[in-house]
């Protein structure tokens, strides 16, 4: 799904009024002096998953509807700049009321000038990037993220995708649980840093068998 820019009026004055100040603060903030480290995880789409994660309530898989828009952006504006940037190929997660548990973009080659170059990748043919994830508050610790992604990722399959891709903060071990049960392994390291506005950023590979920084935890 495709949603028109001039079909959205909420930018950083919404953070504000949902008393975000803060949030919009550290943005600023962020840009004139900060450092990340985020995983680039990979699954190869060809290889059945040994164990499909499943989720605690059942739930269903569609495409994003231009209805479900303005929900979205009143409960998570930070995700209108992937509307803005004209991504399509958004899924949601659903309950048994159609209630929206999960959504997630899913990136082809061809919205390389969309979005995948603001964090250093250029998609090739078979590959798809996984960005954008969110589990809405109310419906978290149900393990929906896994099961979700899971199912998402193979969506690519349909399209010619041998690969799926995803970038996950270093340090954000629930999120990193759930995309290892959802296939992803570590891939690549990305290094970002961000000095007086200007953003600097690298890729280092890994050796194929490395490890989740917390699988090296007894019982992780």
């Amino acid at each position: 799904m495709f949603v028109k820019f001039s079909d959205l009026t909420r930018t950083l004055p919404t953070l504000i009024a949902k008393g975000e100040l803060k949030e919009v603060i550290g943005m600023g903030a962020k840009r004139l002096y900060s450092n990340r480290t985020d995983y680039l995880l990979r699954r190869d789409l060809s290889a059945p998953l040994a164990k499909r994660p499943q989720a605690k309530i059942p739930i269903q898989l569609r495409e994003l509807r231009e209805t479900d828009v303005a929900k979205v952006i009143k409960h998570v504006p930070g995700r209108l700049p992937a509307f803005k940037a004209g991504l399509r190929t958004c899924y949601v997660a659903v309950n048994e009321h159609d209630d929206i548990c999960y959504m997630q973009w899913l990136i082809d080659s061809s919205q390389n000038h969309l979005r995948p170059r603001n964090v250093g990748l250029v998609l090739k043919p078979d590959e798809r990037l996984l960005e954008w994830a969110y589990t809405f508050e109310e419906f978290r610790g149900l393990g929906i993220m896994a099961c979700a992604m899971a199912e998402i990722a193979e969506r690519g399959i349909l399209t010619g995708a041998r690969w799926g891709l995803t970038l996950v903060e270093k340090d954000n071990i629930a999120s990193l649980k759930g995309c290892r049960n959802a296939g992803f392994r570590p891939y690549q390291v990305r290094e970002e840093r961000w000095r007086a506005l200007r953003l600097i950023q690298s890729y280092a590979p890994l050796p194929s068998n490395a490890l989740y920084s917390f699988e090296s935890e007894a019982g992780a």
